[in-house]
Formats: C-alpha cells, structure tokens, sequence
C-alpha cells in the first residue's frame, strides 16, 4: 500500500549513485508513509504550512518567568481575595490542565513523532513538545508563586475520582499508538494513526478549554490576573497546535483518501461528541451550580460550540449549531492579541520579530 522508504533502506546498501534525485524525494514525501532519508531537508518544501506554523511558533517565543504573579499572590493570600467556591475551582482548573500537558509532552515525543515522514512536519512537533514542556514550567511557576501544596494540584486525580477517570480516558485516546511495534502502512494502522491526529485536535482544542474559561472569567472579574496571563500565553501556543494538527489531518486525508470512509468518518464524529460531554462533565463538576456568571448550562453550549468548530475544519458536519455565549472571549483569545507587555501587564499586540525599522 505504501511507497514509504526509510533511512534504513536508503543507507544499508554501499555507496553509489543514487537512483532517486533529490526533487524525486521530495515529491515522494507524504506526512507519513514517505519518503524519508532522515536528513531533515526542508528546501524546497513539500509541506510549506508545516514550516510557517513552526516559523510563527518561533515569532511567539516567551517564557513564564516574565508573567507578573504579585496582584495573584496578594489577592490569594487575602481571605477576602476569592471566595472558596473560587479557589476550589481555581485549584482544579489547574490541576487538570497541568496533567494535560504532561500527558501530550509524552504523547508527542514518544507516539507521534517517530511515524512522520515530512521534516518539515517533524519541525513544527517537536517545536510544539518543546512548548508543552513550557506549559509544564507555567503551572509549576504558577504553583510555586502562590505557594500551593503540589500534592493538592499535580495530585488531585489521586482523591478526586472525576479527575481520575477524564485522566484514564484521555489517555487511553492518546495511547491507541503507544505501543512500540505500532507502524504505520497498512490501512487499519493508518487509520489508528489518522483517529490518533485527531484525538491530538480534541486534546488541544477541546479538553483545555473549560478551565481556560475559568481563568478568563476570574479576570474579567478582576481576580488572579497574572495567572489568566500565563493562560493567555499558553492558549495562543495550544491554538497553533491546533492549526498543525488540523493541516496535519488535512494532508492525510489528501494523500491518503481510501482512509477517509465513511464508517470512518462516523467514528471521528463520535470520538468528538465524547471528548464535548467529557469535558463538560469535568467543568460542570468542578464549578458546582457556577461561579461569577459562568454555568454549566453555558460551559455546555460553549464546548459544543467549540466542537463544531473542530468539526468544521477536519471537513465534518456540525452536530450542534450552538451560539458562543461569551463573545467576550475573543478579548483573550485572539491570537495576536494576547502577548503581554511585561512592564504595564497588559495585552499588546506583537511578535518576536516582527518589529520594522
């Protein structure tokens, strides 16, 4: 089924001319099943969207120690600063995400990556591994400038059987490919591998996003500010990797269309519909009847308007035609619009860069 040729096939033979030019190599490339003589060439390109993501994703470098935390640390070591419904939240909607990530930086590093056969592709993950790595670094920066016991947040799945079972399923989702002898090539495999992309869209643009819009509407309120932030920051980086991944499921989907059936195409519709009402019951059981005007009756419309989003840009029907009910959102989540000027702790609008003299 497939023209794939590896590093090993290209340099187990003795040295002679090769057969294949270097423009037969490059048209020969595919995201996976490629050709591929592990040399990382990336001129001229095969995938010329994987190389922009990767050069945006260089342009919006930061790092968490240049986020201000102090208004975060006054206002959490005052009694009065958040109610305990608010830090009851706070912390969960922490503890979640900081288990997410490290779930994906595992997830790409050790499943993803070794089946890409388009270096340029290859840039743009492991750039984003890297910057699941910095997310890592946020929370625990968060962690530490409001003195939380670790254990209360990196542990909280422990004691908290809702955190636990939206843990297990996730990474069950993520780790269909796990196993070592996993390769891709046949049709069934590269499905698993294709179901697996998709799951990455889910993680990145569905499964964040309850506790994201927890630290969005505590700033909205004027509370804990620096860590919306720091959200701010990692939002944008987890929205390109949504825009990798959805190209990367795209260019599958083109290269490979025997594995875009039908039946197939039902599964990824349901592996959505899951990932929605996972998300939602983890949000509604975190926030209890609601906090600061956000509810579980709103969280509820905004996922699936968040999911018929994914589905859209895979190529997939609506299933919900729900309205966002924060409109405000966009005010946090515009991508060049939430990059910090450390000096005053507002949003301004910039990249690593991009300045013209």
């Amino acid at each position: 089924m497939s023209e794939s040729v590896s590093k090993r096939e290209l340099f187990q033979n003795e040295f002679g001319e090769s057969t294949m030019s270097n423009i037969e190599l490059i048209n020969k490339r595919r995201v996976i099943n490629g050709v591929d003589d592990g040399l990382m060439q990336v001129s001229p390109l095969k995938h010329p969207w994987a190389y922009e993501i990767f050069e945006n994703m260089i342009k919006n470098n930061w790092v968490p120690q240049e986020v201000p935390m102090q208004k975060d640390v006054e206002q959490w070591n005052d009694p009065k600063g958040l109610t305990d419904q608010e830090r009851n939240v706070y912390k969960k909607s922490l503890a979640f995400v900081s288990n997410l990530d490290g779930l994906q930086t595992n997830n790409l590093a050790c499943n993803i990556i070794r089946h890409i056969t388009s270096p340029e592709v290859v840039l743009g993950i492991v750039r984003q591994t890297y910057e699941e790595a910095l997310h890592v670094q946020s929370y625990a920066t968060m962690i530490e400038a409001l003195a939380l016991d670790p254990e209360d947040v990196y542990g909280l799945y422990r004691k908290d059987q809702d955190l636990f079972e939206k843990n297990k399923q996730v990474l069950a989702a993520v780790s269909k490919i796990s196993d070592p002898t996993f390769q891709t090539g046949t049709l069934k495999n590269d499905q698993m591998f294709l179901e697996a992309c998709v799951g990455n869209i889910i993680l990145e643009g569905i499964y964040f996003y309850s506790a994201f819009l927890t630290f969005y509407v505590l700033k909205r309120n004027n509370k804990m500010p620096g860590s919306a932030e720091m959200i701010q920051f990692i939002n944008r980086d987890e929205d390109v990797h949504l825009q990798l991944f959805i190209k990367i499921t795209n260019a599958i989907k083109e290269e490979q269309p025997e594995l875009w059936t039908p039946e197939f195409q039902a599964q990824i519709v349901q592996n959505v519909k899951d990932g929605v009402e996972l998300e939602y019951s983890w949000g509604a059981s975190c926030m209890g009847e609601g906090i600061l005007g956000l509810t579980p009756n709103s969280l509820k419309e905004y996922l699936q308007f968040i999911g018929d989003m994914r589905l859209i840009a895979i190529g997939l029907p609506k299933v919900w035609n729900s309205k966002n009910p924060f409109p405000w959102i966009d005010e946090y989540t515009q991508g060049s619009m939430i990059e910090v000027n450390f000096f005053e702790g507002t949003v301004k609008e910039y990249q690593t860069g991009s300045l013209e003299w």
